[in-house]
């Protein structure tokens, strides 16, 4: 078995004779072009590919531009594999981009992908999905983006079974974490999962990886401060950690790693960001449209009972010093030009092109998280403004869908297909420091360690 790295979340697996590229993303700006790669990508082989397998929709697993690149003939032979969600979105899309083979995989059971090949794919939240390949004696476990309950985690683990040779799991913070500071606990939480996943499923080895892309744009480039940084994963000689650099290839016969140089290579690249400038300007008037089009749309999906009991709030565009206050209750927004006081009581702080963005798309306010595009003044008082978030996130994520006999199938399926991970998320316990303190390694009495504490 081999393991080639590529970039950020996206790696080709080989075993028996099949290869499968993870969810590639190997040029391009995402997040609305402020998040980019800060290590180059080395080309993919890809008449040797044989599957794509996509986690999720988010751009840095489904990347438009990479996937376009891949030649049209290819794209018609390439199989895509996608976890068996309740919207068809994703399964729409990839035929738009010319793939003809797709196969929508069953979750949370293994089956035969080609002989000697068992696949498992399973559901995490509303969009993440994770994957496991048995394969040669070797078991690969690939948790990317998926935040997990600790249930949850023991529970892939059992499902899982065999001993994993390799475990692949992001290890840095990927959206907003705060008003220019760490107000949600995320870098701290986020070592807290790395640590957790690597003495619950105790690999023969972890590569960090879904976290080498950089906030790039002026507006969002604070975030990189609080980047989790591999020397910073080194420094905490967790067992079996290893990095790899794109191009850097693991077998399972040599089992060895260039770890130390791909951690001084991304350092290295850590030092030579660049960072973009603010995007130029939008109109008031576009933007004051695209955030009715979003109430309207909000208010025919959820009802005027749900929008109701929003509240209505106010967004500042730093760059232009316009007021935009937004009525969820009757989908109506003012806009005014800024003064002091008003300037000062907007619960949101964006530039005008990211406002724009935020509203015009339905996944814009999604996306916006994700980039860490914005402040919430707000935030510490009143927490993330719940009730909308959560109905511009389901809006943007396509689940939970009723509407037609279709969707109603597709949403029952994609619910029970994934019961034990839904009873888990809310009956579960959180990663916190009392469970990690539960499972963490404890000193042996007959250690050198343990001798010289006594």
């Amino acid at each position: 078995m081999k393991i080639t790295f590529v970039n950020h979340a996206s790696f080709l697996l080989e075993a028996n004779g099949v290869t499968i590229w993870c969810d590639p993303w190997t040029k391009g700006k995402l997040v609305n072009n402020c998040c980019a790669l800060f290590s180059p990508s080395p080309p993919v082989p890809y008449h040797l590919v044989d599957y794509i397998w996509i986690s999720h929709e988010h751009s840095d697993h489904f990347n438009f531009p990479t996937l376009k690149s891949i030649p049209e003939a290819e794209r018609k032979r390439i199989t895509v594999l996608y976890q068996k969600h309740s919207s068809p979105r994703v399964v729409d899309g990839l035929r738009k981009l010319g793939f003809e083979q797709i196969r929508e995989v069953p979750l949370y059971r293994w089956f035969m992908l080609r002989p000697g090949v068992e696949f498992l794919c399973g559901s995490i939240g509303t969009m993440d999905s994770f994957m496991a390949v048995r394969a040669e004696g070797e078991c690969i476990l690939n948790l990317n983006d998926c935040i997990c309950k600790a249930s949850t985690l023991k529970y892939i683990r059992r499902l899982v079974g065999s001993k994993i040779s390799v475990l692949l799991t992001q290890f840095s913070v990927a959206q907003w974490i705060g008003n220019r500071k760490d107000e949600t606990d995320a870098v701290p939480q986020k070592l807290r999962e790395l640590k957790y996943r690597i003495w619950t499923f105790q690999p023969e080895f972890t590569i960090p990886f879904a976290s080498f892309g950089y906030f790039c744009n002026q507006e969002n480039s604070w975030m990189n401060e609080f980047m989790i940084t591999p020397a910073k994963v080194a420094s905490l000689n967790l067992p079996g950690v290893n990095f790899m650099y794109p191009g850097d290839q693991w077998d399972s016969k040599e089992r060895t790693f260039r770890s130390g140089e791909a951690i001084a290579r991304y350092s290295q690249d850590l030092e030579n960001l660049e960072i973009d400038p603010t995007p130029p300007s939008v109109d008031a008037e576009l933007i004051r449209q695209a955030m009715e089009t979003l109430l309207a749309a909000l208010r025919k999906r959820f009802g005027k009972l749900v929008m109701r009991k929003m509240q209505a709030f106010e967004v500042l565009t730093h760059d232009t010093q316009r007021i935009f206050r937004l009525y969820p209750a009757v989908g109506r927004c003012d806009v005014s030009e800024a003064t002091p006081k008003t300037a000062e009581r907007a619960r949101y702080v964006m530039c005008s092109q990211v406002a724009w963005y935020t509203f015009a798309h339905s996944w814009g306010w999604n996306v916006v998280e994700g980039g860490a595009i914005y402040l919430d003044r707000d935030f510490q008082e009143k927490g993330g403004a719940e009730l909308w978030r959560r109905c511009v996130n389901e809006y943007s994520t396509d689940v939970l869908r009723f509407d037609s006999p279709s969707r109603i199938r597709r949403t029952l399926a994609f619910l029970w297909g994934k019961k034990y991970e839904i009873f888990y998320h809310f009956t579960g316990r959180a990663v916190d420091d009392e469970a990690l303190s539960e499972i963490s390694p404890k000193p042996r009495f007959d250690s050198p360690s343990a001798q010289a504490v006594s």
